[in-house]
C-alpha cells in the first residue's frame, strides 16, 4: 500500500510541478488526531515506521509537502484547510507521513536530527533561515536540484522556491537532517 502512493507520487511529482498551485489537490485533513508512535527528540533523527526504508520516508516528506502547493499561508496555521505557516507545514507533513509528533516552532525544529553541510543536502532534510531577524526563523523540506517548498508570508501560499535566488541565499542559516537511516 505504501509502495503504491510512494509510486504513484513519484509519478505525479514532475507533473505536479510543471502545472504548478492552480491544479493540485489539498490533501485531505484528518478526521481524529493520529495515534502517536513516538516523538521527536532533540538531536534525535526521526525513524521511519517498521517495513518503510529511509528513501521510502524521504518521498513520503517530499511527496506530501508537494500536495501542499498553493496552500494559503497562516501565521500559526497547521492544518492545510485553515492554511499554514512555514513550520505548519513541517510539522504537518512529517506527522501525517510517520505519525511522529513534530515540533511546531522553527527554533524547536532546528535541534532535531543533525547538521549538514550545504553541499550534502539530500531531498527530505530541512533548510532554515533567518527571515526575521533571529537565526532559524523560517523553514522549508529540500526536494532536491537546489528547490525547496516552503510557506511564505509574501504572495501567500505554499511554493517552491530556489536556494540560488540571492534573497534565499543571503539568509540561509543551516540545513538539518531529520530521517534516520534504515538500511
Amino acid at each position: 500500500m505504501i509502495a503504491d502512493r510512494l509510486l504513484i507520487a513519484a509519478a505525479a511529482l514532475p507533473l505536479l510541478l510543471l502545472i504548478g498551485c492552480a491544479g493540485t489537490p489539498k490533501p485531505a485533513p484528518l478526521a481524529a488526531p493520529p495515534s502517536w508512535r513516538a516523538e521527536a527528540q532533540v538531536g534525535a533523527f526521526i525513524q521511519p515506521p517498521p517495513g518503510m526504508s529511509r528513501d521510502q520516508a524521504v518521498s513520503e516528506i517530499t511527496s506530501r509537502s508537494v500536495l501542499l502547493l498553493g496552500t494559503p499561508y497562516r501565521l500559526g496555521g497547521s492544518s492545510p484547510a485553515e492554511g499554514l505557516d512555514c513550520s505548519g507545514l513541517v510539522a504537518h507533513v512529517i506527522q501525517e507521513a510517520f505519525r511522529v509528533r513534530f515540533p511546531r516552532t522553527t527554533e524547536e525544529q532546528a535541534m532535531v536530527g543533525a547538521p549538514i553541510p550545504m553541499h550534502a543536502l539530500a531531498p527530505g532534510d530541512l533548510v532554515f533561515f533567518n527571515t526575521a531577524g533571529r537565526p532559524n526563523s523560517h523553514v522549508g523540506v529540500y526536494l532536491g536540484e537546489r528547490r525547496f517548498v516552503h510557506a511564505p508570508t509574501s504572495r501567500g501560499v505554499v511554493r517552491i522556491e530556489s536556494l540560488t535566488q540571492a534573497y534565499w541565499a543571503k539568509r540561509f542559516d543551516q540545513a538539518r537532517r531529520v530521517i534516520a537511516r534504515t538500511e
